[in-house]
């Protein structure tokens, strides 16, 4: 490709940067660049934003870091890129893209893929950066979800394309069930993926939130966080098991049957919550409530 100085690209962009600062490699011609399968140096101009990316917050603490590094060392992986029109659509390696430009540079190395329609592109897009990027859970999550909802892949699919179990997939994909704000903490990163997979397997999300404000304040790990929800467990299997509903409709026919043949009136029992409940009973007259006063004084 033109006079680029032999194994530039893999030294990264260090390689191709001049004393001054500015990029030395010539625009490389399209007709010079394979149509797939083969690495080339971009100018970044002609690379657009993946629609389907799956990270969508950028620390800039970490993109500096990054910026850093990359005038220091270069760019160390190539970016995924496949064609569009005359122009080039990001694949993965977004981060990578925007600490270059912020670097400064015009350039950029790039794997060139080939991908026929949207379909594809998200299938590829969604897969590289779930190999290859440090996404947190609910990202890949999520990623993995745009996989089975917009790709039509199934679990055991997705697990062979981005090389997981497909148990691991499964575990993902439960993150999305924890209610928001348990998300937004794994987002966060305040607490991991193993906190979450502890936190899933309680039944509501009422306790779910409880144990995730306790392992919040109390700073606990994931170990502590499975024994606090295995022992949640052990208790709620302790308490005895309320009577069904058939149990306790006969019980309080039987007792209501009662109630009205010593009253000689109608009779309702109402059971509520925690073994409270009340007795209506029914009276039809001023000498009828009488009479009912009299028996109870009696009895």
């Amino acid at each position: 490709m033109g006079d680029m100085p032999k194994n530039a690209l893999g030294r990264g962009l260090k390689a191709l940067i001049s004393d001054d600062g500015f990029v030395s490699v010539p625009q490389v011609e399209e007709q010079e660049l394979p149509r797939d399968g083969g690495v080339g140096t971009l100018p970044i101009e002609k690379i657009r934003a993946n629609p389907f990316q799956p990270r969508k917050e950028f620390d800039e603490a970490a993109l500096e870091e990054l910026k850093n590094s990359i005038i220091e060392n270069g760019v160390i992986q190539p970016v995924t890129v496949c064609r569009e029109g005359d122009s080039y659509q990001l694949i993965s390696g977004e981060r990578r893209l925007r600490a270059v430009t912020l670097a400064g540079f015009k350039f950029i190395p790039a794997y060139i893929i080939d991908a026929a329609d949207d379909s594809s592109k998200l299938e590829l897009a969604l897969i590289e950066n779930i190999q290859r990027e440090d996404l947190n859970a609910i990202e890949v999550a999520l990623a993995l979800k745009s996989l089975t909802t917009k790709c039509n892949l199934s679990q055991e699919e997705i697990a062979q394309k981005v090389g997981k179990n497909r148990s691991t997939v499964s575990n993902f994909l439960r993150l999305l069930k924890l209610p928001l704000q348990i998300q937004d903490s794994i987002r966060n990163r305040e607490i991991s993926s193993g906190h979450a997979r502890a936190l899933i397997n309680l039944p509501s999300e009422q306790q779910q939130v409880k144990v995730w404000k306790q392992v919040l304040a109390n700073q606990l790990s994931v170990r502590q966080t499975e024994a606090l929800v295995n022992r949640m467990f052990k208790d709620q299997a302790a308490k005895p098991a309320p009577p069904s509903s058939s149990e306790r409709s006969s019980h309080l026919s039987e007792l209501e049957s009662l109630l009205r043949n010593n009253l000689a009136t109608k009779v309702r029992i109402v059971e509520k919550k925690e073994g409270k409940g009340e007795i209506h009973i029914q009276y039809f007259s001023h000498d009828d409530l009488e009479r009912l006063l009299e028996i109870m004084r009696h009895d």
